[in-house]
């Protein structure tokens, strides 16, 4: 026998494929909408400061350079605005969606183990939408 012909555990003929859970793909449309939603109600700096580190990739330090902060308070006002992300998800899904505690932690879950088409480029594009300008206002 050769060895590509050996039965192997992995092989897709052999070993099936787990039954796909029903509500991920409504969970995860829920949680990237109520990202969408908790980054535009954040402050621009704060938007600036996430995007920044998570969607240009920048450390601490390059991102305290370019808004003019220490490198430990841009720390200290990400994980701000990751609790206040996390919160306002949290109440999103609970009070528009009308889920349930354990909806909410499937949800949370379900994107964890399946980001899937989750881009962070597109929340912020999203989030950056928020604001509808006026257009006699220079004038």
């Amino acid at each position: 026998m050769t060895k590509n012909m050996r039965t192997s555990p992995f092989n897709s003929a052999l070993v099936s494929a787990p039954a796909a859970d029903p509500d991920t793909r409504r969970f995860s449309a829920l949680i990237k909408l109520a990202l969408g939603r908790a980054l535009a109600l954040l402050p621009d700096r704060d938007r600036l400061r996430l995007g920044c580190y998570y969607r240009e990739d920048l450390t601490l330090a390059q991102t305290g350079r370019l808004l003019g902060e220490h490198e430990a308070t841009v720390s200290r006002q990400l994980a701000r605005s990751r609790k206040v992300i996390r919160a306002e998800v949290e109440r999103h899904l609970r009070a528009e969606c009308g889920l349930t505690d354990a909806e909410i932690a499937r949800c949370f879950e379900c994107t964890i183990d399946d980001p899937g088409s989750l881009d962070v480029g597109e929340l912020f594009s999203f989030a950056g939408a928020r604001k509808d300008s006026d257009p006699g206002r220079s004038q």
